[in-house]
């Protein structure tokens, strides 16, 4: 089968699929979706794959399916990369001037491409690194230098790092089933850049994605991540307790959390009901739902402690994923939980406008725009 050069595709690791999907670019910044496979597997969890003998036959039957979709080898692939097994750091990057000059896009590649990247982690590598904003002279903070006049620029620079272990592992499943052209992408930041316009970005945002067995809150500044924290609980974690508790299968339990109203009350005689005719209690199905939910959210507020730079209390938490944004009422509860507003945020796309979506979207979103 041929590769073709103008279409990439990426894969990304979520914490019950593997999704890959495959796209070229469209004009107006939009892309073109020509593929899209998804591949159970058992996750990750505390930084780990759950069931790593298996994956590389899972990354195998995404490869296989994509390309029977497309009639033709994948060529670019990017591999997104869960927070479970990156940190952030950040680094300033100056560059000084013999007198005052005009800021241009050249000085600022050249600010970039001048740095040494020196890593001194032995056990991560860097995969992103991106401005979180500029300082021209001494004090001029901005997040638009260019066209502006100065005798030095500073960039304070994000820096994603993953675990060499991770792409040791990913790398080497993908050297043996012949993938020659791929490289790393974060999850988070593509997630943060895809989803969240450039003004509220560079006032600082807080963004968590909440998925089936994990979660990560981040602190987004400029085009950078500021702080990453995760952990590993998210709404799968709801099912199985539902599972557990009312001694009904996984499948039974996932149907009886989609039907659930967080915020609904009950006086114990209303249920809910399944296809197959089972009824619930309301109040009792409800009360094991918000015990892990006050758990997830507790979870989200340690994070959003340990972050060093405080954000003003009008700024929002955007929610995004699978884990918690598909509850009917969750948004009245997460107000009752946090100081702040809250927005549930998804993909811009009309097809593919689902929270659960939000990771592969924008990595396939990022990766195109890094590919042209």
């Amino acid at each position: 089968m041929k590769i073709f050069k103008d279409i990439v595709s990426v894969i990304d690791f979520g914490s019950s699929k593997i999704t890959m999907l495959t796209g070229k670019e469209e004009v107006n910044k939009s892309f073109k979706l020509l593929s899209s496979v998804d591949i159970d597997y058992d996750g990750y969890s505390s930084g780990e794959f759950i069931e790593p003998n298996n994956l590389k036959n899972q990354i195998m039957q995404a490869i296989n399916s994509t390309e029977k979709e497309l009639q033709c080898k994948v060529g670019t692939l990017f591999v997104g990369v869960p927070a479970e097994f990156c940190f952030v750091t950040e680094k300033t990057l100056v560059k000084n001037f013999a007198k005052k000059v005009k800021i241009t896009s050249k000085i600022i590649n050249e600010l970039f491409d001048c740095d040494d990247e020196i890593n001194s982690y032995t056990t991560h590598s860097i995969i992103n690194k991106s401005p979180m904003y500029f300082i021209l002279n001494e004090d001029n903070r901005t997040n638009e230098p260019i066209g502006q006049f100065a005798t030095k620029i500073q960039a304070v620079t994000s820096y994603v790092m993953v675990e060499n272990n991770f792409k040791m592992q990913i790398g080497s499943i993908l050297d043996s089933l012949g993938v020659k052209n791929y490289d790393f992408l974060s999850n988070t930041l593509s997630e943060a850049v895809g989803l969240l316009p450039e003004h509220k970005r560079n006032e600082g945002a807080i963004l968590i994605d909440c998925g089936f067995i994990s979660t990560s809150v981040c602190q987004v500044l400029g085009d950078g991540l500021k702080e990453l924290k995760c952990f590993s609980m998210g709404g799968g974690y709801i099912t199985a307790d539902l599972s557990r508790i009312l001694e009904i299968s996984y499948d039974e339990a996932e149907e009886l959390k989609t039907q659930a109203i967080t915020t609904l009350k009950s006086v114990g005689m209303d249920f809910y009901e399944l296809q197959n005719g089972k009824k619930f209690g309301i109040k009792n199905v409800n009360e094991i739902i918000l015990a892990r939910l006050d758990k997830i959210t507790e979870l989200i507020k340690k994070c959003l402690f340990e972050f060093k730079m405080e954000l003003p209390s009008y700024i929002p938490l955007y929610f995004t994923g699978g884990g918690l944004n598909f509850f009917e009422g969750i948004t009245d509860y997460l107000r009752k939980e946090y100081d702040r507003p809250i927005e549930m945020i998804k993909p811009n796309a009309m097809l593919y406008a689902r929270p659960d979506l939000s990771s592969s979207i924008s990595l396939l979103g990022m990766a195109i725009n890094m590919y042209k």
